[in-house]
């Protein structure tokens, strides 16, 4: 029974990331190694999952590492056969529906075709680099004809000419490419580790672009490149990058559809906001401040009152979830200002996210030139000490501010001066 109860709060909580997800485009972005992994059936599974939640899936291969040395027209042909065999493997698997299997009834359709028009890589350095090309062109309406089809589309890192040629490209460049040219919302690496560690050995599991670029040249070869990818794909317009494993199981769910993902995420800005709250903001900060003000910890503010007060709250948002608010309701005429409604999602609780938002607050309160801030607690005042609040009364508050007072509550009052 607690199995199943856990299975239930988990498919509720992952309710808002399906919403969110469903109808973006979506890049995922196979690394060598990765079909042949024992894992990649669990890959296509959490794939299949993706396409039947409304996701428009592009799929990138990546069947050998690209360099720039010239190529034989014999091994020009063998990279041809070796992408298409791997693309033809690809196609397979997500074409299997046997029985008790996720796939069974997906009826997914998978389309691949001449979406890469390319160019020679030509001479360099006075040697030319024949069978070698580079991304000319992405048929963007062709990709988005198959997506609006329902189809998967599935791409190899294989380009034509105008004149007929077949040139083998770099895959990260296609995935850079493709991501760049559709505006695609997420770009998801898939390769052989898990993401990008600290120097302290705990997964980053998220960055801004710039911090990324920072700690390029510390990475190894493959992070490297692929630290490379995400940020020149963020830089160029795609919101978020992921770098995640295709070896790890339920990686892809894990990574798009819990809380704190499962790999390391990449965006151009911080992707934890602390930010004024605005009007989609409203459901998320009831849903934090509603549990609380039942147990008693906070007080009871009807959800009218906490609309109309919308302005005075500042939130901290995950991915455009609001995981932590407080308010500053301020009283200019009496130079003081009320923090009150502090709450924090139980996930993030003992994570700095109530003392940032109280903080902020504070600076708000001292650029606004008040004097003094002041909370009501029942339960929480040792917390708001540590904070350098004191203990103090409510004769201590101005008229205006008594009036507020709830008896019944009993509440203890804490002021900072500024």
């Amino acid at each position: 029974m607690t199995d199943s109860t856990n299975t239930i709060d988990w498919f509720r909580h992952t309710a808002p990331y399906i919403n969110s997800h469903r109808g973006t485009t979506v890049v995922v972005g196979l690394r060598r190694g990765a079909t042949a992994n024992p894992n990649f059936i669990n890959v296509v599974h959490d794939l299949a999952l993706m396409h039947s939640l409304g996701v428009r899936l592009v799929v990138i291969h990546e069947q050998n590492t690209f360099n720039s040395e010239p190529l034989t027209p014999v091994v020009v042909n063998t990279a041809v056969v070796e992408a298409l065999e791997e693309r033809t493997f690809i196609e397979r698997m997500f074409s299997m529906g046997l029985p008790n299997s996720p796939l069974h009834n997906a009826r997914l359709r998978v389309i691949s075709g001449n979406f890469i028009t390319a160019r020679p890589v030509g001479v360099i350095n006075g040697v030319d680099r024949s069978g070698r090309g580079l991304v000319r062109h992405v048929d963007v309406a062709g990709i988005t004809h198959s997506l609006d089809g329902s189809a998967i589309s599935l791409i190899s890192p294989l380009g034509h000419s105008p004149a007929g040629e077949v040139f083998t490209l770099d895959a990260l460049d296609v995935m850079g490419a493709v991501s760049r040219s559709l505006g695609a919302d997420k770009l998801i690496v898939m390769s052989d580790f898990d993401g990008i560690e600290g120097s302290d050995g705990d997964m980053q599991r998220q960055l801004t672009v710039d911090v990324a670029r920072q700690i390029l040249e510390s990475s190894d070869q493959a992070e490297k490149e692929a630290l490379m990818l995400a940020c020149d794909a963020c830089d160029s317009g795609v919101p978020r990058s992921h770098l995640i494993s295709y070896a790890l199981d339920g990686g892809l769910l894990k990574e798009l559809y819990t809380h704190d993902g499962i790999g390391t995420l990449i965006s151009p800005d911080e992707y934890e906001q602390i930010k004024v709250a605005e009007t989609h903001d409203l459901a998320g900060i009831l849903e934090l401040i509603r549990p609380l003000q039942q147990a008693g910890v906070l007080a009871e503010r009807p959800n009218e009152e906490v609309e109309r007060s919308l302005g005075k709250f500042t939130v901290i948002t995950k991915d455009s979830r609001v995981i932590a608010c407080a308010a500053l309701l301020d009283n200019p005429a009496d130079s003081i200002a009320e923090i009150a409604s502090v709450a924090t999602h139980t996930d993030y609780r003992d994570s700095g996210h109530g003392e940032r938002l109280v903080a902020a607050l504070i600076d708000a309160a001292r650029q606004a030139e008040l004097e003094r801030v002041y909370v009501r607690t029942t339960q929480t005042g040792h917390w708001f000490q540590e904070l350098g609040f004191t203990m103090s009364s409510s004769d201590a508050l101005p008229e205006s501010e008594k009036q507020k007072a709830k008896i019944d509550r009993n509440s203890n009052i804490l002021v900072r001066a500024l």
